[in-house]
């Protein structure tokens, strides 16, 4: 085939230049991917269901004993106490810390030489937040984008009640502590129609059992789990006798760990609330 003259000239340039930004590509993706986190070690327990649900288990070399989504990495102590020799012999380049990080985060820094990342969400946004920044920092962005789509669509879910009810959210029986205005646990109250009645922006409040009698809450949220093993049920218990509530029972490994399942704990708390308000 003969082409008119400068053709083939255009078409081997049109090539070149198709060859180049494949090129640049490549290259681009290769940066990218050497950007993001390779070895990770969650020393944070409620990130751990996070980096599960972004399907980036292939990073996790290390988590604390009671992570249950990675049986195959490598056990580095307790979220209190990690094991800083066990944390430097995976080589991490990246460390999740949570809310305990105060007591070892600089050593374990110093130590491995790794990035930290502390994550420790108070609300349902924040989740939502930190589900986009692990995503970028482990090369998850479209995952993480569905995801966080995924978590406001069952937020968009929530029914809404016919009154807003007053709660107490107690998080142990002994020592009695209940759920300030910054607890996770308060944020799913909040979005699941309800609103805490501790005026406390903490998280964890002491409270004397006369001043939540006197508070007298429509809804009494009690639950177990590590921090409120064997509690007796609040209904039982004399010194509640005088309290006119209505009693809902909670898993602690949903309602008070930030990650995903606080957004299912919404829904779970919302279709209650609403069979008590029907």
């Amino acid at each position: 085939m003969t082409f008119p003259p400068g053709t083939q000239r255009r078409l081997c340039c049109r090539r070149c230049l198709m060859f180049r930004l494949f090129l640049t590509l490549i290259i681009l993706l290769s940066a990218f991917n050497a950007l993001a986190a390779e070895r990770v070690v969650i020393l944070a327990p409620a990130a751990a269901d996070v980096f599960y649900k972004l399907g980036a288990g292939d990073r996790v070399a290390g988590v604390t004993k009671n992570v249950t989504e990675f049986p195959d990495a490598v056990k580095v102590g307790t979220h209190i106490r990690p094991n800083a020799e066990i944390i430097r012999s995976l080589r991490p380049d990246l460390i999740i810390t949570g809310s305990a990080d105060e007591y070892y985060a600089d050593a374990v820094k110093a130590i491995t030489g790794a990035a930290v990342y502390k994550y420790d969400p108070l609300n349902l946004e924040e989740i939502l937040t930190a589900v986009m920044e692990i995503g970028k920092i482990t090369g998850h962005e479209r995952q993480a984008e569905a995801l966080a789509a995924e978590l406001r669509a069952k937020l968009a879910s929530v029914k809404p009640l016919k009154e807003k009810p007053g709660v107490i959210y107690e998080i142990s029986q002994l020592p009695y502590i209940v759920a300030g205005r910054g607890n996770i646990a308060a944020s799913v109250v909040s979005a699941a129609g309800g609103e805490i009645l501790t005026d406390s922006d903490g998280k964890l409040v002491k409270l004397s059992v006369e001043k939540a009698v006197a508070l007298q809450p429509d809804v009494y949220i009690w639950q177990t789990g590590p921090m409120n093993r064997n509690p007796v049920e609040p209904e039982k218990r004399p010194e509640f006798a005088k309290m006119k509530t209505k009693w809902i029972h909670a898993d602690e490994r949903k309602y008070s760990r930030a990650n995903t399942g606080s957004f299912d704990a919404v829904l779970e708390l919302n279709s209650a609330l609403r069979k008590l308000y029907e």
